[in-house]
């Protein structure tokens, strides 16, 4: 512990934590640009990649919402179909508004086109939600999404012939690449940019004055009405900004980036709690941490579908194999579950909130608060004892 408060106290006074955060931070962005370069790792792993950049954008928009707006919503994933859905429709079948006579064919809709419409429609149909209960408490508007959600699942499953059913619907393609590795290579990078451009709006809106108005309403809505916030036009612009994204996001994933069809089955409640344990892991209240937690935990999730423990001292299996093979299957989701148990029980402010707080430098700023607040108490005591 000593060694470590002297390789503290020699970084605070040379580099500086934060610095060394950015450093870190930039090699981390580094890699992830390079990685796809890397002749060694196959096509498999650059899918689960760009899996977890998916999920890492799922995750930090709902951290938004959530953890810095306070409100919970489990409607994530049907926001998500619906910027995917719509993008497959209007590509497939054009736009007809009959009421006001427009008919667009299929052909005059780019790919782009129909995903610009999916992450509208995401939007205005957050808009709408929002409209009618954000304006209560936040309990109400987690009871409406966990029903919008199963119902939107339902009617996508059971209108078969519109929308695929269980079968799913396919999106038209964005990238029209004939090489399978140049293809997934594009793939990736454009995921992972869409999650630095998403990162970075989010992180504007969490650290402009409407953060504050935000964090503000999560602490106390009331308090905040009083100083003048309004209260419900923020709440609605947070639910339609983050629908917006996760809109966007499913439409650009599930047009042959991450896969070339949506299925009901992506919209089940139970995925929508796996995006809530990523952000909670990674932490709530932080952007970076929800996305970071997203990422790490959908890669060793898929990194433990086949465990190989090499065996010491010569030890052998009963087929003579040096090597113990386990394949957890859906236990590892029990072992997942652990973790998320562990962490609200023990670090709710998220896995990952140590090492951001120490590279962003914010525990000194802690210890300084603390230690003012004490001499400020002290003080008192001394002048009693002085005049004693």
């Amino acid at each position: 512990m000593a060694l470590f408060k002297r390789v503290e106290n020699a970084i605070d006074a040379s580099i500086g934590r934060r610095r060394l955060g950015y450093i870190a931070l930039s090699l981390i962005t580094l890699y992830f640009l390079w990685f796809p370069n890397d002749a060694s790792q196959s096509d498999y792993y650059k899918t689960v990649f760009i899996s977890g950049f998916f999920y890492a954008i799922m995750a930090s928009s709902w951290a938004l919402l959530a953890g810095i707006a306070g409100q919970f919503s489990f409607g994530h994933m049907a926001f998500m179909g619906i910027g995917a859905y719509v993008a497959g429709l209007i590509a497939r079948d054009g736009i007809l508004v009959a009421a006001l006579g427009i008919q667009v064919g299929p052909d005059y809709i780019s790919a782009v086109g129909a995903i610009l419409i999916g992450t509208i429609v995401a939007g205005l149909v957050g808009l709408v939600i929002g409209w009618l209960l954000l304006r209560l408490r936040s309990a109400y508007l987690a009871l409406f999404t966990i029903a919008f959600s199963e119902l939107f699942r339902i009617m996508m499953l059971t209108e078969y012939d519109y929308t695929g059913g269980s079968n799913g619907l396919s999106l038209r393609q964005l990238l029209e690449i004939a090489d399978v590795g140049v293809a997934r290579q594009v793939e990736y990078y454009l995921m992972f940019f869409l999650l630095i451009v998403c990162l970075l709006a989010m992180y504007w809106v969490a650290n402009s004055p409407i953060g504050l108005f935000l964090r503000a309403m999560r602490e106390d809505e009331d308090a905040a009405s009083a100083l003048g916030v309004n209260v419900v036009r923020y709440k609605i612009a947070i639910f339609v900004f983050t629908s917006m994204i996760v809109g966007l996001a499913g439409a650009i994933f599930y047009s042959d980036v991450g896969s070339e069809r949506i299925i009901p089955e992506q919209l089940e409640v139970l995925q929508m709690s796996l995006i809530i344990a990523y952000a909670v892991i990674g932490g709530m209240e932080s952007l970076i941490g929800a996305a970071a937690g997203a990422f790490i935990c959908r890669y060793m999730l898929e990194a433990m579908r086949k465990v190989v423990i090499g065996l010491p001292f010569g030890m052998t299996t009963a087929d003579g194999s040096t090597e113990f093979v386990w394949e957890p299957g859906a236990w590892r989701y029990a072992l997942f579950g652990v973790v998320t148990v562990f962490t609200l029980r023990w670090m709710r402010n998220g896995l990952l909130y140590p090492f951001i707080t120490w590279f962003s430098g914010r525990d000194i700023a802690m210890k300084e608060t603390v230690s003012i607040r004490a001499d400020d108490e002290a003080a008192p005591d001394a002048l009693e004892g002085g005049s004693a």
